[in-house]
This record gives C-alpha cells, sequence and structure tokens, in this order.
C-alpha cells in the first residue's frame, strides 16, 4: 500500500501533476514511473528527454522518498547533483528509485537513478540534499 501524503503530492503539487509521475511502490525504496510526453522533447533530433525534465524526475522521486521516510509533507530542496550517463531516449517511459541515505532532524541525504532498459544501465544519478522538519 502507497502512503496517501505521497498520492497526495503527486495530485496538489503543480510539477508532479504536470509530469504525471506515478508511484509503483514505495517500501522499502520510492520506486516511480513518468510515461514520455512530446513536451519533455530536450533535443528533436535525437527525440530525447531535456535534461531538465531528467533532472526534475529525480528531484520529484526524491521529494517523496523523504516524504515517505521522515514522515512529513514539508521539505525542501538544498541541493542536487545529477550525472547523466546516457540519453533518454523518447517513447521510453522513464523509471525512477530514490534511497534516503541519512535523515537528520534538519538535513535529508537522498540517492536517485532513473533508467529506461534497467536499473542495470542507468540513464542518470543524483544525490539530493533536502532541509525538512
Amino acid at each position: 500500500m502507497i502512503n496517501q501524503k505521497l498520492i497526495d503530492f503527486l495530485e496538489e503539487t503543480p510539477y508532479a501533476r504536470n509530469y504525471g509521475t506515478e508511484i509503483i511502490t514505495s517500501i522499502p525504496e520510492t520506486e516511480c514511473v513518468t510515461r514520455w510526453q512530446n513536451v519533455f522533447t530536450g533535443n528533436p533530433l535525437l527525440r530525447a528527454w531535456h535534461g531538465g525534465v531528467v533532472s526534475g524526475v529525480l528531484e520529484l522521486t526524491g521529494t517523496l522518498a523523504v516524504i515517505n521516510s521522515a514522515k512529513t509533507k514539508e521539505c525542501a530542496l538544498l541541493s542536487i547533483n545529477t550525472s547523466y550517463l546516457r540519453p533518454a531516449l523518447g517513447d521510453k517511459s522513464l523509471f525512477s528509485r530514490a534511497t534516503v541515505v541519512r535523515s537528520g532532524k534538519r538535513v535529508h541525504t537522498v540517492s536517485a537513478v532513473v533508467w529506461q532498459n534497467s536499473p542495470d544501465e542507468p540513464t542518470a544519478i543524483a544525490s539530493l540534499t533536502f532541509a525538512g522538519k
């Protein structure tokens, strides 16, 4: 069963609604899928996902992981360090997974990954830091 706070966040947050991200599971890690939309195009010649959208999916999945593990609905991104490993091709969904590495009183550190074909072939990885209560 998926935490209701996560579902509420996806429905109430404008950028989350625009991405159309769906939660696959939230236990033990938060895993999501974001389906391709033409507005996500970064390079029309390759028909590839825009890097900002890929990074946004990583941020969104990380946020959901913090909300789920810290039992809070309030967290703000402090930093994200994204490494793009291979192109995210259009017409294919992006799968994402985030793990809370450390959760303190005010700062949460998250590791996130996105892939298309297999988690063993990541499209991008990120290290994120959130402030939260």
